[in-house]
C-alpha cells in the first residue's frame, strides 16, 4: 500500500501561486500596476481645451509678431516705390512744360501737389489705402531748392483752381489761393473750415462702399488777376455732399457753409467775376458756358507738417536716397539733381510715415483677430477629437479592468473549492466513495474555470475583430441548431419552444452563430420551470423571449459576469453570454436590444 505523505509537506506542496487568491490578487495588482493604462492619469475635455488654447495663443503670438514685421517690409516696398514714381513724374512733367513754347512754371508747382502722396497699397486691389490727404501722421513732401538752397517750388498745400473765361482760350490756366493772406483773415478762417469739413466727410465714410462723403467747394464768384494767375474766393459754399457711386439717387448736401470775402480796396488788379455754376459737375464741364472753373480744391502737403520739416530737403547734391526710422515712423527721401532753364536745381521727395495707423492698426488687428479665431476653432476640434478617442479608451480600460476583477472574482469559488477538496482527499481517512464525490467536484469547477476563461477569451477576441467577410445566411438553420444543442435541459424543465417566421440575410456566419446561441443559451437557463420560449424571425430582426419568474436589471445584465441570478456562486452560466452575444451582433453590424417585465425577457437583433 502506497504511504501517504506528511501532511503539512502535502500541504506546502500543494499551496502552490495558482491556487492561492491572495498570490492571484498581489499578481493582478503588480500587473495592473505595470500596465499604463491605470498609471495614466485622465484628461478632461477643458484640460484638453485649455492646453491646446495655450499653444494657439503661442502660435499667435508668433504669427502677429512676424505679420508687423511682413506688413512693414511691405509698407516701407511700397513707399520706397513711390518716392522713385513721385520723383520720376514730377522730373517728366518739369521736362515737358519747359521745353514747350510758351512755359507756365505756375504748372511746376502744381505737379509737385497733384501728382504727389503716399498711397501705399497693401494688396493688389487697392482695397486698403494710405494718403497724406486722408490719414494722420503720413505725409509727402517734395520741393525744388536752388543753390542757394531756397525752395523755389513746392507741394505745400494751397487753394487751386483751372479757369477758362472765354472760348476762344483753349488753354485753362492755374490759379492759385494764397490763404495766408493777412490783409484777408477770413481766407484763413476759410481754409480751416474746409479742413475741418473734410476730415468730417472722412470720418462719415466708413466701410461704406456704395456711397461717398466729400468736402466739396461751391465758388459763385472770385477775383481773379489774371496776370498773376491768382485769385480770391468772394460768394463761396463748403459743403458735405453724400454721392452714389452707381449713381442710384442724386446728390444730397448733409452740411453747408456759406461765405462771402471782400477784399481790400488797394487790390486793384483784381476783378470781380462770376461763374455760370450750371457748367460745373463733380467731375468735368457740362457744357460750353463761360467764364467757368473746374478742379478746383487744396492741393499739396499739410502747411504745418511741411513747415517743421522742410529743413530736410535742402541738399545740393546729385541722386541720393535716405532711409530712416524711429519706433514706427518711417522716413524716405530721394534728391536729383534737375535743370530749368539751364539753372541747376536740386528736387527732394520725402515720405514720412506712422507704420501704425487708422488704416493699418484696425487691419492688423483684423487679421490677427480672425487668425485667433481659427486657432481657437481648431483647438476645440482638435480636443473635442481627442476627448472622444480618450473617452472611448477609458470606457475600455474601465470595461478591462472590470473584466479583470469580475474574473478574478468569479475563478474564487472555484478555486476555493478545488483546494478545499484536494486538501482533504491529501490528509486521508476518506472512503472511496467520498474520495470520488470530492474528485467529481474538483472536475466540475475545473470545467467551470475552464468554461469562463473560454468565454472571456472569447469575449476579449469580440474587441479586437476588426474586417469580418459576410454571405447570405439562413437565420432559421442557426436557430434550429442552437435550440437542439439545449434540448436535454429543455426536455428536464418543460420548456415549450416555438418559432415564427423565416428570413436570409446579409452577415457573418460565425458571429450570427455566436449571438444566437448566446441568446439561446440565456433563454433556456433563465426560463421559469413550465415556461415558454418565443423565437419571431423577419428581415429586420430576431426577436428571443422567455418567460420570467422576476423582473432583472437590463443595464446590468450586459455586463460581464453579470447574471440574473444574484448569488454570483451560481453555476449555471458564467455571467458572459449577453455580453458576448452583444458584441458578436455589433461587430456583425447589427444592434442588440434587450427589454424585460415581470413575467417576460426579451431580446431583439435589429439587423
Amino acid at each position: 500500500m502506497k504511504k501517504i505523505p506528511d501532511k503539512s509537506i502535502l500541504k506546502k506542496e500543494f499551496t502552490i501561486p495558482f491556487f492561492n487568491m491572495n498570490n492571484i490578487k498581489k499578481i493582478l495588482k503588480k500587473n495592473r500596476k505595470k500596465s499604463h493604462i491605470y498609471k495614466r492619469k485622465r484628461k478632461t475635455f477643458t484640460q484638453l481645451f485649455t492646453k491646446n488654447v495655450i499653444i494657439g495663443l503661442l502660435l499667435t503670438a508668433v504669427f502677429a509678431v512676424g505679420l508687423f514685421q511682413y506688413g512693414k517690409m511691405i509698407i516701407c516696398n511700397q513707399a520706397e516705390l513711390n518716392v522713385s514714381e513721385i520723383m520720376h513724374y514730377i522730373r517728366d512733367s518739369i521736362e515737358r512744360e519747359t521745353n514747350s513754347e510758351n512755359p507756365d512754371y505756375k504748372k511746376i508747382s502744381h505737379f509737385m501737389k497733384t501728382g504727389s502722396g503716399c498711397t501705399i497699397c497693401l494688396d493688389e486691389e487697392r482695397k486698403y489705402q494710405i494718403s497724406p490727404y486722408n490719414v494722420e501722421n503720413c505725409h509727402e513732401l517734395s520741393c525744388i531748392t536752388d543753390d542757394d538752397r531756397n525752395i523755389v517750388y513746392s507741394s505745400r498745400m494751397t487753394l487751386e483752381a483751372y479757369m477758362e473765361f472765354h472760348e476762344k482760350d483753349y488753354t485753362a490756366i492755374i490759379t492759385t489761393c494764397d490763404t495766408e493772406n493777412k490783409d484777408i483773415p477770413t481766407l484763413q478762417q476759410f481754409e480751416e473750415d474746409y479742413i475741418s469739413m473734410f476730415k468730417k466727410a472722412r470720418s462719415l465714410q466708413g466701410n461704406n462702399s456704395m456711397e461717398d462723403y466729400s468736402a466739396k467747394i461751391i465758388m459763385k464768384s472770385a477775383y481773379v488777376n489774371r496776370e498773376e494767375k491768382t485769385f480770391i474766393p468772394h460768394e463761396t459754399d463748403i459743403s458735405i455732399i453724400k454721392s452714389y457711386f452707381n449713381d442710384a439717387e442724386p446728390d444730397k448736401i448733409i452740411e453747408t457753409k456759406s461765405y462771402i470775402i471782400d477784399i481790400p480796396e488797394n487790390y486793384e488788379d483784381y476783378e470781380l467775376i462770376e461763374f455760370d455754376l450750371s457748367g460745373i459737375d463733380r467731375y468735368t464741364i457740362k457744357n460750353d458756358t463761360y467764364p467757368r472753373y473746374f478742379a478746383l480744391d487744396f492741393f499739396g502737403t499739410d502747411k504745418k507738417w511741411f513747415d517743421d520739416i522742410k529743413e530736410k530737403c535742402d541738399y545740393n547734391s546729385g541722386l541720393t536716397q535716405f532711409y530712416s526710422y524711429d519706433g514706427n515712423t518711417a522716413e524716405f527721401q530721394q534728391n536729383a539733381n534737375i535743370y530749368i532753364d539751364g539753372k541747376h536745381y536740386v528736387l527732394s521727395v520725402l515720405i514720412q510715415m506712422d507704420l501704425w495707423n487708422e488704416v493699418t492698426k484696425p487691419l492688423y488687428l483684423k487679421i490677427v483677430i480672425i487668425f485667433l479665431l481659427i486657432m481657437l476653432f481648431i483647438s476645440f476640434l482638435t480636443a473635442w477629437r481627442k476627448n472622444v478617442k480618450n473617452q472611448a479608451d477609458y470606457m475600455f480600460e474601465d470595461y478591462q479592468k472590470n473584466l479583470t476583477d469580475s474574473l478574478a472574482h468569479d475563478l474564487k469559488t472555484p478555486l476555493t473549492v478545488i483546494g478545499g477538496y484536494a486538501e482533504n482527499i491529501l490528509s486521508g481517512g476518506l472512503s472511496a466513495d467520498e474520495t470520488n464525490k470530492y474528485l467529481k467536484s474538483i472536475m466540475e469547477s475545473v470545467s467551470y474555470t475552464d468554461s469562463i476563461i473560454t468565454r472571456t477569451l472569447e469575449l476579449n477576441r469580440m474587441n479586437k475583430m476588426n474586417g469580418i467577410h459576410k454571405e447570405n445566411t439562413n437565420i432559421n438553420s442557426i436557430v434550429e441548431k442552437s435550440v437542439e444543442k439545449y434540448s436535454i435541459t429543455l426536455d428536464e424543465k418543460n420548456i415549450t419552444v416555438s418559432t415564427d417566421g423565416q428570413a436570409e440575410i446579409y452577415s457573418n456566419v460565425h458571429l450570427l452563430e455566436t449571438t444566437v446561441e448566446n441568446l439561446v443559451s440565456n433563454a433556456v437557463k433563465y426560463a421559469s420551470e413550465n415556461g415558454k420560449i418565443n423565437i419571431s424571425i423577419s428581415n429586420e430582426c430576431l426577436s428571443i423571449s422567455n418567460t420570467t419568474d422576476k423582473k432583472v436589471d437590463i443595464e446590468k445584465v450586459k455586463k460581464p459576469f453579470a447574471k440574473g441570478d444574484k448569488a454570483r456562486s451560481n453555476r449555471s452560466g458564467s455571467g458572459l453570454g449577453l455580453a458576448i452575444a452583444e458584441k458578436s451582433a455589433y461587430a456583425n453590424g447589427f444592434k442588440l436590444v434587450l427589454s424585460c417585465t415581470d413575467s417576460e425577457f426579451t431580446a431583439k437583433i435589429k439587423f
